[in-house]
């Protein structure tokens, strides 16, 4: 019996694409699985069609390419998993399309509204204004790089440090929140998630579980947010059980 077809969707970084997928690729297709990993807008070898894109053209393009897949697969419907940024947009595509979907994976998936304390929010802009003008001056610019650097990640922001050229369509689209999508996924989910992620924390992972009917949620010890692509095998053992 021919297996369902599975798409990978990627997360957010400069050098991100679905290249990184290709060891779970592998294992998945061993196991009789036609599997893709493409690249959305903006990364790897699929450039950005227009200056900026919105979460919904995301969405949009997802769903055109499950389309795709469906037709050439004569499948009827897709298993879909997510990573980090492409779990956020795979809950907006099993919310709204969920007839092409017939199991839904999560793992390190954003998109839960997370707001800084605001006491820590104001110290971070207080120095930044102080130091950055500082850091512009030769010779402390060579440094202005790492200084930058430091600022995003204390307050837990490297996605859009690493946006680049994607600055503005990373500013459209994480400030969507998905949190009112979850109730509307009715189709089989399992979410697997790094214990140790510190980019969308465990938490994140338990609060979709809890609000995701049909879900079940999978903790794999002593991992973080890159679990797919790191330590596949270990991903790998959370996930065909499900799947099988």
């Amino acid at each position: 019996m021919k297996k369902t077809p599975i798409i990978i969707l990627h997360g957010w970084s400069k050098t991100m694409s679905g290249g990184r997928f290709h060891e779970i690729k592998g294992i998945l297709e061993s196991k009789g699985y036609s599997t893709y990993t493409p690249d959305l807008p903006g990364f790897g070898s699929n450039p950005l069609k227009k200056e900026e894109l919105f979460f919904d053209d995301y969405v949009a393009f997802v769903e055109h390419y499950i389309a795709d897949v469906l037709k050439k697969s004569k499948a009827k419907k897709v298993i879909l998993i997510g990573q980090s940024f492409g779990g956020r947009i795979a809950i907006r595509v099993t919310a709204t399309y969920p007839g092409m979907i017939q199991q839904l994976v999560l793992t390190g998936a954003s998109g839960i509204p997370r707001p800084l304390p605001s006491l820590k929010k104001k110290v971070v802009f207080i120095l930044t204004k102080i130091l950055k003008p500082i850091f512009l001056i030769p010779p402390f610019s060579i440094f202005y790089q790492v200084f930058r650097k430091l600022i995003y990640y204390s307050i837990g922001e490297m996605d859009y440090y690493k946006a680049g050229n994607l600055t503005q369509t990373f500013k459209n689209v994480y400030k969507v929140s998905i949190a009112e999508d979850l109730y509307k996924i009715t189709v089989p989910t399992t979410l697997i998630w790094g214990e140790k992620d510190t980019f969308t924390p465990l938490a994140d992972g338990k609060y979709m579980q809890e609000h995701i009917s049909n879900s079940k949620l999978v903790v794999v010890p002593n991992a973080g947010h890159r679990l797919p692509y790191e330590n596949p095998q270990e991903f790998a053992q959370a996930l065909l059980p499900f799947l099988e």
